[in-house]
């Protein structure tokens, strides 16, 4: 007998109570009576996982300390997001609904009665604060909620869910509001798809219950700790709600709450079948009196009173074409908000313009109105609460671009760590390639030892020879970093797409073209040793061909083993980023050193292997191209005849490897805890938790890398095996770096963001004009959105006739 109703079933779950349910194994005491069916199993009970198991000393098992972390965060986001909408400044608007019969189960099934017996519809019909009242009610406990475009569905899915949370205990089913418009039915069942969400939202929940094993976070949806409350269910792509349909009802015992627009989810209904054995209520449109119930308490001081003439003409007269039009529009609780922060909250605008039926002739023409106006009001320069960082037609402009970049993605989830969408790949692949160059470049180039060239650089007469001469020696590597990574990449992924190449062989293909890159790469080293080597004259004048042909046949193993770890290297990079296409995730995870001694040491001793086996190719790789015996080509020497010396050489060199792989994964990766289960992340929080992350392993990598090769060869060597060993490990893991370059460097210089590009998100969410949820922000409303892309078509096409519906 399954717990169908998270917070809502008459019937609590089975646990250390008097009265049980759900499926039991082993032995049941019960004193009293006892109710409802019971399944009896016979056999084993089920092997327990031991993330399920109960903690020491008797304590709640680790299933029970996820899920109440969850619910702590939950209610931590909703009742920050209540706050920030002015749910409740000064009151919540008066929002009722009534039942939808014909688009509902049997009263029988949502009620979940035995075959043969009958069942009365269940009374739905209420307001606001008796929501989590009525959902109880409803034994199976699936509920959808319908409602036009700016109903206040998504107000409705967060009181639930806080309403829901006032009243939990443990053992039972949390609420999470997450928005059904990134869930693809085709490629992603529901488990996986909420558990995904979760993750984004929680990152403590990210971690592995067990090495191998599910997320928390699949855990706990598996486990059936989870009661999803699916807010937009019309915001999935087009043609794809009746497999939305389908796969819900693949799973008739999953208690969930759906909120969508009513056009929506009719037409699956009618082309698939209702959602099994779930009740169905529809938003009602608010009245004249809800609104003097609301907008005068809105306003206050001298301007109490401004929305009295116009809520009186209302109920007068109320078939005029002026407050018929407004009473049409002020049904819904979007435009009243609209309404709101234009008049109430701006001293300057008066609402009985609204009725002025020469500039508004019907009610498109006022939520036309109001939706143009919105911006100008939250972003006017005299508002003394939120003074104006920026002007609102460059605030305009950059929410129209972050508008579109949505559309073209087909989401509603504006993630900062996806704005590097926003540029073509082929641009992003480039502008690293620069980046790459030019790090490169002032690394080794500021830092060559070479036989003249640094001595020259710090002598009076010779200061500005040998700057251009090391700078030049720097470019040319810079320039071959910069080939051998952008063209690896690149062609991988060209070479990807037009062959078809599964994921699984994409490391094969990206080291296939990095080895054809490394060919290419070590001929280019060839002729730049050549022209800007020590001991050839000046390389501007001497480059002869006898001397070309010389230093060829010189620096051939050189440039090919250098080639081979430019290209190889750029190679498993681009299949790494071919296999996660997507590119990095922000950091779930926080630094611990208390309790981690044991896992460090693992860390430590993995690291410690691999870089060993490492040193060991690099010593056979160099032995290979003649430079010096290499590691592995001395411990020959040494073991076949005797060279103690050469072996004790060999060993210090993988010493030495091996031990800057053990540092870096135990202080980079052996540091690094699970996030707190009830840790629930903003935008902000999970940029700036990113950054610290990022940071620290570049630091830890470059300070484990610099003093090894600093005593290897020379201290300027060391700092720029540093600066790049740093970059390239944030580079690859961090989502930041990609920010940082992309998004706060590219897209300002291209105009499309402002400098301050998460001041300036942070500012639009903090106006109202973007909403969040855990860490992504969204539009507040989808017609906002859609509003400055069709402000920005009729900018562009001043002459277009054609008009252009509003989506929800």
């Amino acid at each position: 007998m399954g717990d169908h109703n998270d917070g809502g079933s008459t019937r609590p779950p089975a646990a250390a109570h008097n009265d049980v349910s759900g499926r039991v194994y082993g032995s049941v005491v019960q004193a009293g009576s006892i109710t409802g069916g019971v399944n009896i199993t016979t056999g084993p009970a089920p092997r327990q996982r031991r993330w399920s198991a109960r903690g020491p000393r008797g304590g709640p098992s680790d299933l029970d300390a996820w899920a109440e972390g969850l619910a702590e965060g939950v209610r931590t986001l909703w009742e920050r997001e209540e706050e920030q909408r002015r749910v409740h400044d000064p009151v919540a608007l008066p929002v009722r609904w009534h039942p939808v019969g014909e688009l509902a189960d049997h009263p029988a099934n949502i009620r979940r009665l035995q075959a043969g017996d009958t069942g009365e519809p269940l009374a739905l019909a209420g307001r606001i604060e008796q929501l989590s009242e009525i959902y109880r009610s409803v034994i199976s406990g699936r509920l959808v909620i319908l409602g036009p475009a700016g109903a206040g569905k998504t107000v409705l899915a967060g009181r639930l869910a806080l309403d829901l949370l006032d009243k939990h205990r443990p053992g039972r089913r949390v609420p999470v509001v997450v928005n059904a418009g990134t869930w693809d039915p085709t490629t992603r069942s529901l488990s996986l798809w909420l558990a995904e969400q979760l993750t984004r939202d929680h990152p403590g929940l990210a971690a592995r219950t067990e090495r191998g094993g599910p997320t928390r976070a699949r855990a706990l949806v598996e486990a059936g700790r989870v009661l999803p409350i699916l807010d937009g269910f019309d915001e999935i792509h087009t043609g794809l709600h009746k497999d939305a349909l389908r796969a819900l009802n693949a799973a008739p015992d999953t208690p969930m709450v759906i909120t969508s627009r009513t056009p929506e989810f009719a037409a699956a209904v009618h082309e698939v079948d209702v959602l099994t054995a779930a009740a169905v209520v529809e938003v009602d449109e608010l009245t004249v009196e809800d609104l003097a119930g609301y907008l005068p308490r809105t306003v206050a001081g001298r301007r109490t009173g401004v929305w009295d003439p116009v809520l009186e003409k209302m109920n007068t007269a109320p078939h005029e074409p002026g407050p018929a039009a407004l009473r049409r529009v002020l049904t819904n609780p979007l435009m009243v908000f609209l309404a709101r922060t234009i008049y109430s909250d701006n001293p300057r605008q008066e609402p009985a313009e609204l009725l002025d039926t020469d500039r508004f002739p019907t009610g498109t023409a006022l939520q036309d109105h109001l939706l143009e106006e919105f911006l100008p009001a939250v972003y006017h320069s005299g508002r003394p609460d939120h003074p104006p960082r920026w002007p609102e037609d460059r605030a305009r402009h950059y929410l129209t671009h972050l508008a579109d970049h949505l559309r073209k993605a087909g989401t509603v989830d504006l993630a900062w760590w996806q704005l590097r969408d926003t540029i073509p790949r082929w641009k992003r692949t480039l502008v690293f390639a620069v980046v790459d160059a030019l790090l490169v470049t002032l690394a080794l180039g500021l830092t060559y030892e070479r036989a003249e060239a640094v001595p020259s650089f710090f002598t009076a007469d010779g200061v500005v020879q040998g700057q251009v001469r090391v700078l030049a020696i720097g470019a040319m590597d810079g320039l071959l970093v910069m080939l051998s990574s952008g063209v690896a990449v690149a062609l991988t992924a060209g070479f990807g797409r037009w062959l078809h190449i599964r994921r699984l062989r994409r490391p094969a293909l990206a080291l296939g073209v990095g080895f054809g890159t490394a060919v290419a790469s070590g001929l280019s080293f060839t002729v730049v040793s050549t022209l800007v080597g020590d001991g050839r004259g000046g390389w501007w004048v001497d480059a002869v061909a006898a001397q070309l042909t010389a230093g060829l046949l010189g620096d051939l193993p050189g440039g090919l083993r250098v080639g081979l770890t430019l290209g190889l290297t750029a190679g498993l990079v681009a299949g790494l980023v071919g296999l996660r296409s997507v590119g990095p995730q922000p950091a779930g995870t926080r630094l611990q050193i208390r309790g981690r001694v044991r896992f460090i040491s693992g860390r430590f001793v993995a690291g410690m292997l691999v870089g060993l086996l490492l040193g060991l190719a690099n010593g056979f790789v160099s032995g290979i191209f003649g430079l010096g015996k290499g590691a592995a080509a001395m411990a020959a020497d040494g073991l076949s005849f005797g060279k103690t010396d050469v072996l004790e050489d060999a060993f210090v060199i993988l010493s030495g490897v091996g031990l800057v792989f053990a540092l870096v994964a135990a202080l980079a990766f052996g540091l690094e805890a699970p996030a707190h289960s009830a840790d629930v992340v903003g935008a902000a929080e999970s940029l700036a938790r990113d950054r610290r992350n990022a940071i620290r392993k570049g630091l830890v990598v470059g300070l484990a890398v610099g003093p090894l090769v600093a005593a290897a060869y020379s201290l300027p060597y060391g700092l720029a095996a540093a600066v790049l060993a740093g970059f390239v490990s944030v580079r690859a893991t961090s989502a930041w770096m990609h920010w940082l370059v992309l998004v706060r460097g590219w897209l300002p210089v291209a105009g499309h963001l402002p400098w301050r590009v998460q001041a300036f998100l942070t500012d639009a969410y903090h106006r109202g004009v973007l909403r969040q949820t855990g860490a992504v922000y969204q539009f507040r409303h989808a017609r906002l959105q859609q509003n400055l892309l069709i402000t920005r078509h009729k900018t562009l096409s001043p002459n277009a006739t054609t008009q252009q519906s509003h989506p929800r």
